[in-house]
């Protein structure tokens, strides 16, 4: 019997420990199962909070909100690529950022940030796939506003760099497939390659894309030309392409500058030169080629 009261007494101190050590407000409560590693329940009170006039002008609402939903993000949608957790964790920590002007929850927020980021990048990565691919911007425009908020040391021009030229060069790839180009999809890619030499004007992947863009479409229209049209019509054809070959030299002479794939490049100058109609611009890069190749030998 007096061991049963002692247990009672231990109960009862546990109790009110318990009571003690929890507030009231959703906040604490939420704390407290999130220490227990009960999500549902925390989720349920960081909800209350939030939803609470005396706790939703609180930086640690926010903080707390953001670690809950970003541990469920973990625990039930990592899968999900467009996750309401993930976003919900989103939301808050831009909210918090605007809140807690004592910086208390910077650093972990700044950590937290960076990894949803990198959530983020991964999605764009795996949707960059000619159906999803305006997925894959959207993500990685996503990556960029947290990485920025997070104020990361991260050089984003490089990893626009990187992202666009693997967008540009799989969209690219889609296009050579095609029979007959669309010029609206051939434009996209000149633009995202253009968006890369904004960037890096001596990139030499971007450089040598789009010359070869310019080229194709002038090849194309010659290959697929009928010569038993009138002169009129001929000529207005031709002046297209001598237009688009010019478009292409450019970038061809980068590239060759700059000593980009220079066994491709001296090709595609020698073609460019042969429709621009200069044969001793022509003859030089064969030349040069020919010597590269006895180089190589």
């Amino acid at each position: 019997m007096r061991r049963f009261y002692i247990l009672s007494i231990f109960i009862l101190i546990a109790t009110i420990g318990y009571g003690q050590f929890i507030g009231k407000d959703g906040v604490s409560k939420a704390l407290f199962y999130l220490q227990k590693n009960e999500l549902d329940s925390a989720k349920k009170y960081i909800d209350e909070a939030e939803k609470d006039e005396t706790t939703n002008t609180l930086p640690k609402t926010w903080y707390y909100r953001a670690l809950i939903y970003k541990d469920a993000y973990k625990l039930y949608e990592k899968e999900d690529k467009n996750s309401p957790l993930r976003a919900t964790a989103v939301v808050a920590l831009n909210k918090l950022t605007g809140l807690d002007k004592e910086n208390e929850f910077t650093e972990s927020a700044q950590k937290m940030m960076t990894y949803l980021a990198s959530t983020y990048y991964n999605d764009a990565a795996r949707s960059l796939n000619p159906a999803t691919y305006k997925n894959a911007i959207e993500y990685y425009n996503k990556y960029k506003e947290l990485m920025s908020l997070a104020k990361s040391q991260s050089d984003l021009k490089q990893q626009d760099v990187k992202f666009n030229l693997a967008l540009a060069s799989m969209l690219n790839q889609n296009l050579e497939k095609e029979t007959k180009k669309d010029s609206l999809k051939v434009l996209e890619v000149k633009n995202i390659y253009q968006s890369v030499l904004d960037i890096d004007s001596n990139n030499g992947s971007a450089n040598y894309s789009i010359g070869i863009l310019y080229y194709n479409e002038s090849a194309d229209i010659i290959n697929n030309m009928d010569y038993d049209m009138d002169l009129e019509q001929l000529d207005k054809y031709q002046d297209i392409c001598t237009d688009l070959f010019l478009k292409a030299l450019p970038y061809m002479l980068k590239c060759h500058e700059i000593k980009y794939n220079l066994n491709e490049t001296l090709i595609g100058l020698i073609n460019i030169y042969h429709g621009l109609n200069d044969p001793e611009k022509e003859e030089q890069y064969k030349n040069e080629l020919k010597a590269l190749e006895l180089e190589k030998k």
